[in-house]
């Protein structure tokens, strides 16, 4: 079991001062734009902020999508709306990066959440160390599978535009690709919809009956990768890797069906967002 930390960089701030309803003592109202809500890693996103836009009496308005255009509308109906700060994890961020842009334009401050916007000024970033995460799981796969050669090991993808799939994938790759016995047989992209990562999984253990272990950028995709595997006979019989580490997830470690998973948490991420909101717009 990986544990990562939170870091919370404070970067290039908004152009606009205090925000003039702030300083008139309005009840603040925070945009929140999120990719799909049925992620536990998401949902915990959203859930921190809640409770602390709660505890602060700010009104938090949250939408989550998967879909990049989804994720833009969203965010220039909140410039449109003229919230007083905006946060985003953006599934793609070269897509977002128009309606960032707007919001600095309006004097919006924009919090990035988990993703950089690949242009346009935000106040803050917080994120775990995504990278660092997929060492943790790379070194797992090492230790799993010394003594298998070859160890074939397959992958099941997120969204390839998600900066934050994309260092995980690349941390747990420049970890097992020193491994000379490890081979990566197949890797997919599944735009972390569970459906599709159960249809890699179970083309993956189809196509190679001897597969060793499945990486899943995120949780839910393990969970897919083990019902491939339970279908198949296999539960606890090969090697499975999560990223986020919800309740579910950690109850098939208990039960040793899953390998490993790398933790963070995303309730206390959420809950900084609406703190480093609160500090841009003041």
């Amino acid at each position: 079991l990986g544990i990562v930390g939170i870091f919370v960089a404070a970067a290039v701030s908004t152009a606009a001062s205090a925000r003039p309803d702030a300083a008139a003592g309005a009840k603040l109202r925070i945009g929140y734009v999120l990719p799909d809500l049925a992620n536990p890693f998401i949902a915990g996103l959203r859930d921190g902020a809640v409770v602390e836009a709660k505890k602060q009496g700010i009104d938090l308005l949250v939408k989550g999508t998967n879909d990049s255009k989804g994720q833009t509308d969203a965010m220039l109906a909140y410039v449109g709306a003229k919230v007083d700060a905006i946060g985003v994890d953006a599934i793609d961020g070269a897509a977002i990066s128009p309606a960032v842009k707007a919001a600095n334009k309006a004097g919006i401050p924009v919090i990035a959440i988990q993703a950089q916007p690949s242009s346009g000024k935000v106040a803050t970033f917080i994120a775990a160390n995504n990278k660092q995460g997929g060492v943790l799981i790379g070194k797992s796969i090492v230790a799993y599978c010394k003594g298998k050669n070859p160890c074939k090991l397959g992958v099941v993808e997120g969204n390839l535009a998600d900066q934050s799939g994309r260092d995980e994938n690349s941390g747990m790759r420049s970890v097992v690709t020193k491994a000379s016995n490890i081979k990566i047989v197949g890797h997919q992209p599944t735009d972390y919809d569970p459906v599709r990562a159960l249809n890699v999984a179970t083309n993956l253990l189809t196509a190679n009956p001897d597969l060793n272990y499945i990486y899943s950028w995120w949780d839910q995709g393990a969970l897919a990768a083990l019902q491939a595997a339970k279908s198949k006979g296999l539960a606890g019989k090969i090697g499975i890797a999560g990223f986020g580490g919800n309740c579910l997830n950690l109850a098939e470690v208990i039960k040793g069906n899953i390998h490993h998973e790398t933790t963070f948490f995303p309730q206390s991420m959420g809950a900084q967002m609406v703190q480093a909101a609160q500090k841009a717009i003041k």
